[in-house]
This record gives structure tokens, sequence and C-alpha cells, in this order.
């Protein structure tokens, strides 16, 4: 073996390996962010559901239902739920939730916020209008 192969597999082992840790660690961030938003819808937080928002997805909220968000998280349809499945794609990710309803969150200069939430699957073909989201920005 040639002298600088066993530093450089070393080397990108290790890369390999702290790749996998960052992805398990946005994973359980994003778990917890989508946990604390349906736990804050279930217990009727609206302020607590409010702060697992991004700015942009709070403004449209805002603007949409003319109240402030804590008072208009309240109008959604959303379902609170158990999470079933959490995908992360380097600053984007998905949770789906028990009953069939997904949340998508983005990663932020805050941290994961969501994105879109309360979203089915549209009416008609998927290609033009994939989801339904009942929150968006």
């Amino acid at each position: 073996m040639a002298p600088g192969r066993p530093i450089a597999l070393a080397a990108a082992l290790l890369a390999l390996g702290a790749a996998g840790c960052g992805q398990s660690d946005d994973r359980d961030r994003v778990r917890g962010v989508a946990e604390r938003f349906y736990a804050a819808l279930k217990a009727g937080d609206g302020a607590a559901a409010c702060e697992q928002l991004s700015a942009d997805t709070r403004a449209t909220l805002e603007s949409d239902e003319r109240a402030a968000c804590r008072e208009a998280i309240a109008s959604l349809e959303i379902e609170p739920g158990a999470l079933t499945a959490v995908e992360v794609y380097i600053t984007n990710a998905k949770v789906d939730v028990q009953g069939g309803e997904s949340a998508y969150l983005s990663l932020t200069a805050d941290g994961w916020r969501l994105s879109a939430a309360g979203c089915t699957p549209a009416q008609g073909d998927p290609a033009r209008m994939p989801l339904d989201c009942e929150l968006e920005a």
C-alpha cells in the first residue's frame, strides 16, 4: 500500500462518518421542531406553534388571515398527530404525520422551521398540482 493511502482512507472514512452524524443531528432537530409544532397545535398554544414557523410562512399566514399568527393559526385545519417518517435533504426536510398529512421544513438562519404544513395530495394531475397545503409560505 502506498504511504499516503492509509491517511487518505482514514480521512475519507471520517468525512463520511461526520456527514452521517450531521444528517442524524438534522433529522433529530427536524423531528423536534415538528413535534413542538404539533404539540402546540394540540394544546391550543398558537404562540408556541408560530415559533416553529419560518418568517415567510408566518408572514403569509398573518397576511392571509388578517390576524396575528398566534390567533390565525387556530383557524387552520391541520390535524396534530404522531410523526411517522422524517426525511432530510441538505436544507429541506419532510415529515409525515399519522393520518396522512405531511409538513415541510427549511433550514433558516434561525434553524429548522416549518415552511408548509397540513399538506395532502391534491385532486387531479399530480404533476400540475402535487399538494394542497393548509399552511405555506
